[in-house]
């Protein structure tokens, strides 16, 4: 294979989705792209900036921020499940976890939870400790 063929496979690939790094080496050796030519494919995308692990981790970390469902310790696992860094803080949105577990814990229980449900629904989103333990204390209140 050429590089020009591993150059355009790679393309077609970050064409469906944006990928990391180590997602895209994972595909091309899947593809059957030799080391040597996945190193200078992936060099080469990097300096045309088509690959930036740094960008896609902001978008990515502000996507699950907008969508309202999810505290950060799931984010940083999304994060890390695509071989992406997590972000600076100031270079992305800013997930107020409480309010975002506060109406989540609204909407599902409507008032009538109970306090190890509301729990383990949090912590299966990824909630801080601190977040779920105040939404348990506030559960009666909900």
């Amino acid at each position: 294979m050429t590089y020009q063929e591993a150059y355009a496979k790679a393309l077609r690939y970050l064409n469906v989705r944006f990928l990391s790094q180590e997602e895209l080496r994972k595909k091309l050796r899947a593809g059957d792209v030799e080391e040597s030519l996945i190193y200078e494919v992936i060099q080469g995308l990097t300096e045309e900036r088509f690959l930036d692990d740094y960008r896609l981790a902001v978008g990515v970390y502000n996507y699950y921020v907008r969508k309202g469902q999810y505290g950060k310790k799931y984010i940083a696992l999304r994060l890390k499940k695509r071989y992406l860094p997590i972000p600076e803080a100031d270079d992305v949105d800013y997930l107020d976890e409480e309010a975002v577990a506060e109406a989540l814990v609204r909407r599902k229980f409507k008032g009538k939870g109970d306090a190890r449900k509301i729990a383990h629904f949090l912590s299966y989103r990824g909630f801080d400790a601190w977040v779920i333990r105040n939404m348990m204390e506030q559960s009666s209140l909900l």
